[in-house]
């Protein structure tokens, strides 16, 4: 979760602050005044402002893509930018693996972490407009595998499948307060192999199960937003009760194949064709992880291994929705209530509210909505405007720093496109 804050924070000082990056040093008036595209990414990749732990950033300097990730020792980079509703670029930068001189692709796979959220999000509700499922029922009501303990929290509100996506289901778990700076749980497994932990030993705690204690209601659900990956494990574990079906192929099924997302897979180990496209993942120190990518437990929650430009499909797909202009993933009144605050987000200076799945910032003039993701080997980004039609996704095959690459260059996109971000 300290992720999503450090974005807020990052971003809300820029905000406050009211102003536009100036030009990198050495361009010129032709340069900022070329509309093509290929100036345009250029000022993006020219454009990222540096920033610190420890104090403001420097106005009117600007950094290269390549300069920033050298400081921040990131292998490689992929960017999906969305503009007038469609995807305007696509690019990679960097190295499948440090050390080596395979080049990244704009269809090269990166791991999205919690991004994954607002697919499982998305596909959930195509089951509540098909009656399958009811956004307020108690959760309990429908769980075979797995019960949410009872307790004087749940005898006064419920948890329902509304309060689980909106992460309002006032759950403490065991495995969600950890940081890429703490040392991986046992339970990760390494390329090539699927994770033998249940999700049912990760919300028990079950004995030689590496988590903090197990998964248990700690406040009045529906009372406050406090970000649990369990929200999303129960999620999951109410999916395939329902449907009798394996998450991966639901997810496929749902989301995957009708958007034509060719190059995303919920599957665990990555099947061996898009396995041969996908990046390593890098600790903070910049080394590659042992086995090179790590497969965790909870798929619906972070088990999605993506590219940009289909993550960007994705948030084209609930952007026209929302307007009411497709209806291939969900109605425009499923998309409006998605995009919809569920419960207020206090003291956070950039987004406001939860979603269905997703962050929202709903005080200015244009709703966002947002969602970032966090491992201990990549990190990954998700923004977008659905009125506006513009947007961008940023996925790294590094762990996060404390100031991350990916808020840099989202500013620099910001400010190149003219979104109210960066103004």
């Amino acid at each position: 979760m300290h992720q999503k804050i450090l974005l807020a924070i990052l971003i809300g000082v820029m905000l406050l602050s009211g102003c536009t990056w100036f030009a990198a040093e050495g361009s010129t008036a032709t340069a900022l005044t070329d509309n093509s595209l290929e100036a345009r990414i250029q000022r993006v990749e020219r454009g990222l402002p540096k920033m610190t732990a420890i104090g403001p950033f420097k106005l009117g300097r600007t950094y290269s893509l390549m300069e920033r990730m050298q400081d921040y020792q990131v292998p490689a980079v992929s960017i999906a930018v969305i503009n007038n509703d469609e995807i305007e670029w696509a690019r990679g930068y960097g190295v499948l693996e440090a050390g080596s001189d395979k080049p990244v692709s704009a269809d090269t796979l990166f791991h999205a972490g919690s991004v994954a959220k607002t697919l499982s999000a998305a596909a959930v509700l195509t089951l509540v407009e098909r009656g399958l499922l009811d956004l307020d029922e108690d959760v309990n009501d429908r769980l075979v595998t797995w019960q949410v303990p009872e307790n004087e929290f749940t005898a006064q509100q419920k948890v329902t499948l509304r309060r689980l996506l909106s992460h309002s289901a006032g759950l403490q778990d065991g495995f969600t307060n950890r940081s890429s700076g703490d040392p991986e749980p046992t339970y990760i497994a390494p390329a090539g192999q699927a994770p033998t932990v249940t999700i049912p030993q990760l919300l028990d705690a079950a004995p030689g199960v590496d988590v903090d204690g197990p998964t248990l209601v700690s406040m009045i659900p529906g009372t406050e937003y406090r970000y649990a990956n369990a929200d999303y494990a129960i999620l999951e574990l109410l999916l395939v009760d329902v449907l009798q079906q394996p998450i991966p192929q639901f997810m496929a099924e749902t989301v995957l194949n009708p958007l034509e997302m060719a190059s995303s897979t919920f599957e665990q180990p990555l099947p061996e064709d898009l396995r041969a496209r996908a990046t390593t993942e890098h600790d903070l120190s910049g080394q590659p992880l042992e086995g090179k990518r790590h497969h965790f437990p909870l798929l619906a929650a972070g088990g999605l291994w993506t590219t940009p430009s289909d993550l960007a499909r994705f948030a084209l797909e609930i952007m026209l929705a929302y307007r009411g202009e497709s209806d291939k993933l969900l109605s425009q009144d499923a998309a409006i209530e998605m995009l919809s605050p569920q419960i207020p987000i206090q003291g956070n200076p950039f987004y406001d509210a939860n979603g269905l799945g997703f962050h929202l910032s709903t005080e200015g003039p244009d709703l966002i909505f947002l969602h970032t993701g966090a491992t201990w080997g990549s990190s990954c980004v998700l923004f977008a405007y659905p009125d506006r039609g513009q947007g961008a996704v940023i996925m790294t095959n590094k762990a996060s720093e404390q100031v991350e690459i990916r808020l840099e260059i989202l500013l620099s996109i910001a400010s190149e496109y003219g979104w109210p971000l960066g103004q």
